[in-house]
């Protein structure tokens, strides 16, 4: 069950009174002031359980008190110092309080004051929200524990529109959840048509703003992406081009989105590789099964299309998602093969595991169809990203400085952060093959580099972002799991982009 947060609409001197069903949720500094304002008989509960459990409000240190029939379940929570509350503190903070609370009950009353700005409650909620996600679809025996499902919280910003926050984190989380179920499901269920299909779900449940069309392996041949094809050729799966057309300014309007076409919108594309065996140049077995992650971009991409539908934005966004199996077999593409990419330039396939790029270059270059004012990609597209930024930063490089601010202004406040990373003509040398116009890999010195490089060569004169988010998009380890980055992203991105076009 999803975690749900509302709003109190009385003041905490109106509200406070405790529930015998709602764990009291309190955040305390290192000098053991709780951050909101309280009632005389809820203070001095939290002053006595405070003494009693000798707690510091530390970062992230907790006390848990368990309900009985006299009184209600206490949490508190330390913060730290104030004046250092940021980013990070904010995401501990949340992880400590769903942790504590996620098998004891099913409500919980969070007790905020007015110390946090709209942007920080804003990280707080989504962080909240995010803690709640479970993917149990495949589970046997569902869990029979009162997992938490709704938090009152009690804030004090007069200044700041928080519910409007809310709401926002709310289409996030609900675009973020998707991307990440999408990235969870087992690639015998998810493979290029399924992505296709759950691009149509989504159609049919806002048809005033969105409108799908997939572009197949037949559409293909004859546009010429025969790099997107060199891929797809491996596997008895059907690549698909699936393009998703959202247009909030239609349905502010008044008009069908199917009656409108876009204008210079926004263009984001994902890298929608359902499964990577590597093709002829096999991966090892080791680790593979997390390569079904390897459509997290397509993931993203479905995502921000569905957070934009429940946000309702005004802008014109083309969302696009490349998706392919990369497999061998009697039809795979060879390591030596030269194609020819839609835009006329050929390419030396030296490596099939740097297949990414070649369904990404195809479909930047069928984007720019619609001639979009700003193009964005995003891919797991190398290893070499993991090592350099590993699972904290997602990589940025850009042809536009507007962009890249953009972008970092926006990371900044989603809190899901990125790093500028360099696009320098003298990497581009890496990719000169001697028997075509490039090859599509440049070997192992800066490989994220070299593949963002390779990219930039089908993007004409149009500010442009590559994100490679080989190390953010999903969780490794004992527990993999997708986490849905960079939809948070994105849509502070587009938020930032219908303001400015006001």
């Amino acid at each position: 069950m999803a975690l749900t947060l509302t709003l109190a609409k009385s003041t905490a001197q109106k509200t406070d009174k405790k529930s015998k069903n709602a764990c009291q949720v309190i955040l305390m500094d290192e000098q053991g002031t709780a951050l909101a304002p309280l009632s005389d008989e809820l203070s001095a509960d939290v002053a006595a359980f405070s003494d009693a459990s000798q707690f510091k409000g530390k970062l992230a240190k907790s006390a848990l008190r368990y309900a009985t029939a006299e009184q209600s379940a206490m949490l508190l929570v330390g913060i730290g110092e104030r004046h250092k509350l940021n980013g990070n503190a904010l995401q501990k903070i949340a992880k400590v309080i769903y942790s504590q609370l996620a098998d004891l009950t099913k409500n919980a009353t969070l007790w905020l004051g007015g110390i946090l700005q709209a942007e920080q409650f804003g990280q707080l909620t989504l962080a909240l929200m995010n803690q709640g996600y479970c993917f149990e679809k495949y589970k046997s025996k569902a869990s029979d524990k009162p997992t938490l499902s709704h938090i009152v919280i009690h804030a004090t910003n007069a200044q700041d529109d928080l519910q409007a926050v809310l709401d926002f984190n709310n289409a996030i989380n609900q675009g973020q959840s998707l991307a990440r179920d999408l990235a969870n499901e087992p690639p015998n269920v998810c493979y290029p048509a399924y992505l296709a299909e759950q691009a149509q779900v989504l159609a049919a449940m806002y048809p005033d703003l969105l409108t799908v069309k997939v572009v197949g392996e037949k559409d293909m041949e004859k546009l010429g992406m025969n790099c997107f094809l060199a891929v797809s050729r491996g596997s008895e799966r059907e690549g698909q081009l699936v393009v998703m057309e959202y247009n909030g300014q239609a349905a502010k309007s008044g008009k069908k989105a199917k009656k409108t076409n876009l204008t210079n919108p926004i263009a984001i594309l994902g890298k929608g590789i359902t499964f990577d065996t590597g093709g002829i140049s096999l991966k090892p077995s080791a680790g593979m099964g997390e390569m079904k992650f390897d459509m997290g971009g397509a993931a993203a991409v479905l995502g921000m299309v569905k957070a934009l539908c429940e946000a309702r934005l005004p802008l014109q966004v083309v969302g696009a998602m490349a998706c392919a199996e990369n497999m061998p077999s009697g039809r795979a593409t060879r390591p030596g093969d030269i194609v020819t990419a839609m835009n006329g330039k050929t390419v030396e396939i030296l490596n099939t595991d740097a297949e990414g790029r070649l369904v990404l270059c195809d479909s930047l270059v069928y984007l720019q169809r619609y001639q979009p004012k700003v193009m964005l990609d995003m891919a797991t597209l190398t290893g070499a990203m993991v090592v350099a930024l590993g699972s904290v930063r997602t990589g940025v490089f850009s042809n536009d400085e507007d962009v890249i601010f953009d972008l970092e202004q926006a990371s900044d406040s989603a809190y899901d952060r990125i790093w500028h990373m360099p696009l320098d003509e003298d990497y581009q040398e890496q990719l000169n093959s001697n028997m075509a116009d490039m090859q599509n890999i440049g070997g192992m010195p800066a490989g994220s580099i070299t593949a963002a490089c390779f990219l930039s060569r089908f993007v004409d004169d149009i500010p442009w972002a590559h994100m490679d988010i080989a190390g953010t998009a999903w969780q490794t380890g004992k527990e993999p799991s997708g986490t849905g980055r960079p939809v948070p992203l994105l849509m502070h991105y587009l938020q930032r982009q219908a303001l400015a076009a006001k």
